[in-house]
């Protein structure tokens, strides 16, 4: 009788364990709208040298994807993974001339987050998200005659040259982030994320072939970042 009443309430235990493991799982997935604020400064410093307006620094709109996992084995525990990036155009005109700057970024990232339930149906996450990142600078400089649709512009002996300049770095991109996450509906789930996008480049290459030395180390995507993200999926608490 004791050995029967010792299993039960270890059966017990075991099971009220179990029920507390299990307590969340969630898996989701869906776009994301945000706004990146990247420091422009030393990039500002190099093109005003070629007469080219700078960019500003109000920050510039970014759109994504991606979809996260609630590990119900531990708690609070949530996985993810993310594709996010933007692009910024600047161009200048001259009298017979235009100038075009390019700026560009995009990453793949993976996420860690502890989430914690506010209420019925709120949520707040800490965590971060680390990756590969890719940042591209892009100018050109080419004739206003090549504004008019003629296709001797671009053939034969009269053709007006441009001058198109690519260049890429690719990076170890880092984003420590919280967030406040809100059950709309059943299927619904919207999250609000605040963080800071940090990056450590590879040496910038010309037409991703030619290194290019001596190239600004200010240059970079590293900057502020919100963002909005709308969830579609299965939520079980």
């Amino acid at each position: 009788m004791k050995k029967l009443l010792f299993v039960l309430i270890i059966v017990l235990l075991y099971s009220n364990s179990q029920a507390q493991l299990f307590n969340k799982f969630s898996i989701a997935a869906g776009p994301v709208f945000g706004w990146n604020i990247p420091s422009f400064t030393d990039l500002n410093s190099e093109l005003s040298k070629a007469g080219i307006e700078g960019f500003g620094s109000e920050g510039v709109f970014a759109t994504g994807g991606g979809g996260f996992i609630d590990v119900p084995v531990v708690k609070g525990l949530r996985l993810g993974g993310y594709g996010y990036g933007y692009s910024s155009s600047k161009t200048t005109e001259f009298t017979n001339t235009s100038r075009i700057a390019e700026f560009s970024y995009s990453g793949g990232f993976v996420s860690v987050e502890y989430s914690r339930k506010i209420g019925k149906s709120f949520d707040w996450t800490i965590g971060g998200m680390a990756g590969i990142g890719s940042s591209n600078l892009k100018l050109v400089n080419f004739s206003n005659v090549l504004k008019e649709w003629n296709i001797n512009n671009f053939t034969g002996d009269t053709a007006v040259n441009g001058n198109i300049v690519s260049l890429k770095s690719t990076s170890f991109s880092f984003v420590p982030q919280a967030g406040l996450g809100f059950q709309a509906a059943k299927f619904l789930y919207f999250k609000l994320n605040a963080g800071y996008l940090f990056t450590v480049n590879s040496k910038w290459k010309m037409e991703d072939i030619i290194e290019v030395n001596n190239f600004p180390s200010g240059i970079k995507a590293d900057g502020f970042m919100v963002n909005l993200g709308l969830y579609i999926g299965l939520f079980v608490d």
